[in-house]
């Protein structure tokens, strides 16, 4: 296990309780690679029952979650983009990656406009972008926009995601971009790791 000292400054004080000394500390290290502490989990240990509750729901998200990798990893770094949180779409550029979204696909998470601009008449440079996103992974990068900056989702956006997706999916979908938009609040506002005023990073 690497050492735990966090990387930049946040608004709070970073807390990593020593490996065997704080059994909620231990059991987010279980659910994190190499059983290491990130700084967002340094961040909420100021509040332990918040990171008990946060480590739980996180855990279903991401490993209890029936919605496929790569639309789950599309939801989660594409609510980075609109919220403009860079801490967030770092850790899970890799994690998108390693479910199977190319290049291509992360510029275009990246990069599309967001629905309002689509709305005012952005639909061309929008066609390029979901030219690299399979129907499903285009019809989530819709559904991610309304959902995350307007809360309500216009029926023929839900229907659109909902052919291919069951309906117990869609409540899946629907959370992932809830708790990742609570995520991007926590980073952003308390500026974890220093990133809160660091532009969402360029795929490479």
């Amino acid at each position: 296990m690497r050492d735990e000292s966090h990387g930049q400054p946040a608004r709070v004080p970073y807390v990593f309780p020593p490996f065997g000394t704080d059994a909620v500390a231990d059991a987010i290290r279980a659910r994190r690679a190499n059983d290491t502490l990130l700084d967002l989990d340094g961040v909420l240990l100021n509040s332990v029952p918040l990171a008990a509750a946060w480590n739980e729901v996180g855990r279903v998200i991401r490993y209890k979650n029936t919605i496929p990798g790569d639309m789950r990893e599309l939801l989660i770094l594409r609510s980075a983009v609109l919220n403009r949180a860079a801490y967030q779409w770092i850790q899970h550029e890799p994690v998108g990656r390693a479910e199977g979204l190319t290049t291509a696909q992360l510029l275009a998470i990246r990069f599309a406009p967001p629905f309002t601009e689509r709305i005012n008449g952005a639909a061309s440079a929008t066609s390029d972008f979901n030219s690299a996103l399979s129907p499903e992974l285009a019809a989530a990068l819709e559904f991610a926009d309304w959902s995350t900056s307007a809360v309500r989702v216009p029926t023929n956006v839900y229907d659109n995601l909902r052919q291919f997706l069951n309906d117990k999916q869609m409540v899946e979908a629907t959370a992932t971009l809830g708790v990742y938009s609570m995520v991007s609040r926590v980073t952003v506002g308390l500026n974890v790791d220093g990133k809160m005023d660091v532009v969402v990073p360029v795929p490479q």
